[in-house]
């Protein structure tokens, strides 16, 4: 009988941002402890505040993104806000029905891989169509042409860990037999994701 290899980058994944989550919100913590004693609010007690905010919503997006991790539509909603609270990059999700935990890893690595194709900002919209997933992104100067192979109809490979979410999306793409369409303008690519 066969059984499931586990996906050890996956687990290694998850496994760091457990460890993390605890001093992280050991320090949030010790924040709520100060104020109640009305510690006089100051500049750099703000700025610990918000650097545990922008920590903590990172490493529950990445737990998704390259871990194991589900999320319920709720949940997902509640961390696309937190990630995405920078107006650099604005993000709509309207899908509202509960997503498989694969399907939701890819979307949150096709997220990640559309900051890079959009470096200057701009949007970002996920919907569901008659046709699949598509995500949206809407910019100035978007750089499609660095990551993807439009006669391969894939994406390049990637060298370097602030670009393996490319790599991992063919990845998934090639295991779970998807298709992944693309359309694009100098200011828009859209990208489509259909079983095969």
């Amino acid at each position: 009988m066969l059984t499931k290899q586990p996906d050890l980058a996956a687990t290694i994944s998850t496994r760091i941002c457990h460890d993390l989550i605890s001093p992280i919100g050991a320090i949030s913590n010790g924040l709520e402890l100060l104020e109640m004693a009305n510690t006089p609010h100051s500049p750099e007690l703000d700025l610990i505040a918000q650097s545990v905010i922008n920590a903590n919503a990172k490493i529950r997006y990445l737990r998704i993104a390259f871990g194991d991790a589900a999320a319920n539509p709720e949940d997902t909603r509640e961390i696309l806000a937190e990630y995405y609270s920078n107006p650099r990059l604005k993000l709509v999700w309207a899908i509202t029905q509960p997503l498989e935990q694969t399907t939701l890893k890819l979307l949150f690595l096709l997220l990640l891989c559309a900051e890079k194709i959009n470096p200057l900002g701009g949007s970002l919209h996920v919907s569901q169509t008659t046709r699949g997933i598509e995500l949206q992104i809407k910019g100035q100067d978007l750089c499609i042409d660095d990551y993807w192979d439009f006669s391969a109809h894939r994406f390049h490979p990637q060298n370097g860990p602030s670009y393996i979410q490319f790599n991992l999306v063919q990845s998934h793409l090639d295991i779970q037999q998807i298709k992944l369409c693309l359309t694009h303008t100098p200011q828009e690519v859209v990208m489509t994701i259909t079983p095969s």
